[in-house]
């Protein structure tokens, strides 16, 4: 669950591995995609990604945190309130990039947390594998430019980068997570260990580096350098902002101050009044039920006035971050308008996952040129992190976290706008997944789906449903009836429909595998999306058929469980 692919002896291992698999291994191909009879005139797309923000932590989704160009892209497009991914990192950008399923992409679980018995096992090679297409390629075959910048975190060698994967122009942060600042010269802290490349050459960082200003301004480089040409463009901006460190911007970091003082239930409540303003909500929700205290989780009221200082200084500085990420992405949709091409680019915004609860020094050691003195918190070579109780908060109103298959881990918060719209839509209920993308951008450019083999070999078939039909009205329905979804990450797990969820959740593993049975809970999300009440026992027909859905998911992607799981 944790992002720790700059962790040196975890880097060699998987670089090791990644390196004697890429002897072997094909690089993915490139060839021509049928096109649709679709529009003549393709459009733009830019598929922009938070890294762990939470449900809860944009505006219009009940925040307090001031995301106004957000806020505006909604008001000339609309919300996805039912949209999710995979419970981390990694995995959700596999399924993006493929339109497969993780298990069947190369992160079956994070390269970081590869275990013994997944290592050699199909699906496991801890990077985005040959058998899976690249929306970048198939698009670029199609007669688009092709953009990436920010967090790759899907193979550490060339033949793995965006490079190979076809991305035209890139300038990523190959790891799962870094410093948001450059380094300071002489003072370098674990955070700044982290591999930089562009157009497939590692790089340094400018001295005035910071992530979401530096990823806008090349995009923007990008953009502008084919401006000309006529030919459309896809641009994947990976924003690495809010994931911890927490570092903030000095004209932003003391936006909030003094505004989470009042603790965390206090904001928590105060987000889903403001959901319900909003609609999100119907008035009767039930919000998840919080963890319970514990001396690793004390309650605000618990903390003395020291620990609230330093607590609510973190989520002021998570704040600033986000507040900072809106500004840059109200930067490259200002500059998209500056140069007419604003009107005919699809965007999609989401989040990788839900909002994180690891502790970033179990990743990022302090050492002696770390600065974690009060004043300090929030800048250059301070290390903290959200937190247990705060990402709780960001998840707002749903149950935990980054990491597990409950709503907290992956519902989040997504936003679209189609070319050429100018009104904001209805909120979307429909239930929806990162798997739809790459096929709703394939639509989009008028190409046609490849299948399942490519160039005469076997790939694994995109498996997701077009958007397209949904946001242009054509249906008011998106997944067809009888449709299940699947998740595991390790060993949590999860099986649902329309309306029912499953779900097998141990809390005190952590992102460790889990070896005990599942614990089925039957949760009806059509009137419980805070996962509050088990009503397994009074449906068995519906746990024996979701069961059954689990154990089809689980042997078609390939899932690996530990030694002794059970299935």
């Amino acid at each position: 669950m944790n992002d720790r692919s700059h962790h040196p002896a975890l880097r060699l291992r998987h670089t090791v591995k990644a390196c004697l698999t890429a002897l072997v291994a094909t690089a993915a191909s490139v060839a021509s995609v049928a096109v649709l009879a679709a529009p003549a005139d393709k459009p733009n797309i830019l598929m922009i990604l938070a890294d762990d923000l939470g449900y809860s932590d944009i505006g219009a989704f009940g925040s307090e945190i001031r995301t106004p160009n957000l806020d505006a892209l909604i008001a000339s497009g609309r919300i996805l309130t039912n949209f999710h991914v995979a419970p981390s990192c990694s995995p959700t950008r596999a399924m993006l990039l493929s339109g497969a399923d993780h298990h069947q992409s190369g992160l079956g679980t994070m390269a970081e947390t590869l275990q013994i018995y997944q290592i050699g096992q199909p699906g496991y090679e801890g990077y985005l594998n040959e058998r899976s297409f690249s929306i970048a390629s198939l698009l670029r075959d199609g007669g688009y430019h092709t953009y990436m910048v920010g967090k790759w975190h899907l193979g550490l060698t060339p033949g793995q980068s965006p490079q190979a994967r076809g991305f035209e122009s890139s300038f990523v942060l190959l790891q799962g997570g870094a410093a948001h600042f450059g380094p300071t010269p002489g003072k370098i802290t674990s955070a700044d260990l982290a591999s930089y490349r562009e157009n497939g050459k590692i790089v340094a960082l400018p001295p005035n580096f910071y992530s979401s200003r530096g990823y806008t301004d090349k995009l923007i480089d990008y953009i502008d350098r084919n401006r000309g040409d006529g030919k459309p463009f896809f641009a994947y901006a990976a924003y690495t902002a809010p994931h911890w460190p927490l570092q903030a911007p000095d004209d932003r970091i003391d936006n909030y101050r003094g505004r989470y003082d009042a603790g965390y239930d206090a904001i928590r409540d105060e987000r889903i009044a403001r959901q319900k303003q909003l609609g999100l909500l119907p008035p009767d929700f039930r919000p998840a039920a919080l963890l319970p205290s514990s001396p690793v989780n004390p309650r605000w009221d618990q903390l003395s006035p020291e620990q609230k200082k330093t607590e609510a200084r973190k989520m002021e500085v998570y704040a600033a971050m986000v507040e900072s990420l809106d500004a840059n992405i109200g930067r490259l949709i200002d500059h998209l308008k500056a140069i007419g091409a604003y009107e005919s680019t699809f965007i999609f915004f989401a989040s990788d996952n839900g909002p994180s609860g690891e502790k970033v020094d179990m990743f990022y050691p302090d050492g002696p040129n770390n600065d974690n003195r009060y004043e300090n918190l929030g800048r250059r070579r301070s290390n903290i992190a959200l937190g247990t109780r705060w990402a709780e908060v960001s998840a707002t109103p749903f149950r935990l976290f980054k990491g597990y298959p409950s709503e907290g881990g992956i519902s989040v918060p997504a936003i679209v706008r189609m070319p050429h719209q100018s009104n904001g839509q209805a909120k979307a209920s429909q239930l929806a997944t990162v798997l739809d993308l790459a096929p709703t951008f394939l639509q989009l450019a008028g190409l046609q789906r490849p299948g399942d083999r490519y160039r005469g070999e076997a790939v694994n078939p995109m498996t997701g449903t077009s958007l397209v039909p949904l946001l242009t009205g054509k249906t008011q329905r998106h997944l067809a009836d009888g449709t299940m979804l699947g998740e595991e990450f390790a060993g949590n797990r999860y099986v649902r429909d329309d309306r029912w969820k499953l779900l097998s959740v141990h809390l005190k593993r952590g992102p460790q595998p889990v070896a005990e049975p599942p614990d089925w809970k039957l949760y009806d999300m059509s009137e419980d999306r805070g996962e509050t009440t088990d009503v397994a026992a009074e449906h068995p027909d519906i746990v024996a058929r979701l069961k059954q859905g689990w154990l089809d998911y689980a042997r078609r992607v390939g899932v690996v469980l530990a030694p002794g799981a059970s299935e």
